[in-house]
């Protein structure tokens, strides 16, 4: 993942960035905030290794924003800054874009299924589609083994696992889509 300094929110003497890189590196976070501690003009700086979030409390009239972001940049070696509104750089795009769409590979899987199901409905005329096709054929198999075992058996763990989280998937689905990914530029930190 590139190195990128996101400027969160800023406000005069309170400044939110966004460092991704912290999250693996707590050792690093606590330098920075150790050595932003000694900018003249900062008066707190609070590190959240977990969301890489970096506040700065600073005199607007020692330290503007602009001055902060040259220190950061500085002590980290990063010269990449996003501002709000701004776009990411590409290959930063290209992952969002991913977490909001989908791999690449889930990308194609889905056209493949669904292309599957088009054949499926063009078969039966409308009447069944590639997942109750699917649900019949499991339903189907589990019978034909009850029926020649005489009966019913546990299910192996990674059965039961995939169910588990296929409930989950499917009853959470509000709470799922509520949820912003780490990766993002925001990290579900509130500016302010």
């Amino acid at each position: 993942m590139p190195r990128i300094i996101y400027v969160i929110h800023t406000s005069p003497g309170r400044t939110r960035l966004r460092l991704p890189w912290l999250r693996h590196d707590a050792k690093q976070a606590t330098s920075l905030a150790d050595d932003l501690l000694r900018v003249e003009g900062v008066h707190e700086v609070q590190v959240r290794p977990y969301t890489g979030s970096v506040l700065c409390i600073h005199d607007p009239q020692d330290l503007d924003t602009g001055h902060l972001l040259a220190e950061v940049r500085r002590r980290t070696g990063v010269d990449v800054v996003v501002h709000p509104g701004e776009a990411p750089p590409p290959e930063e795009a290209a992952l969002l874009r991913s977490l909001a769409e989908g791999s690449g590979v889930a990308r194609a899987a889905s056209l493949f299924f669904k292309g599957v199901n088009v054949d499926v409905l063009r078969a039966t005329g409308g009447h069944m589609d590639l997942g109750a096709l699917a649900t019949l054929g499991f339903a189907a198999a589990g019978a034909v083994e009850v029926a020649m075992k005489g009966k019913l058996a546990a299910p192996p763990w990674f059965s039961l696992g995939w169910w588990a989280f296929r409930t989950f998937v499917s009853t959470e689905k509000v709470a799922i889509q509520h949820t912003q990914a780490q990766v993002r530029q925001d990290g579900g930190d509130t500016p302010g």
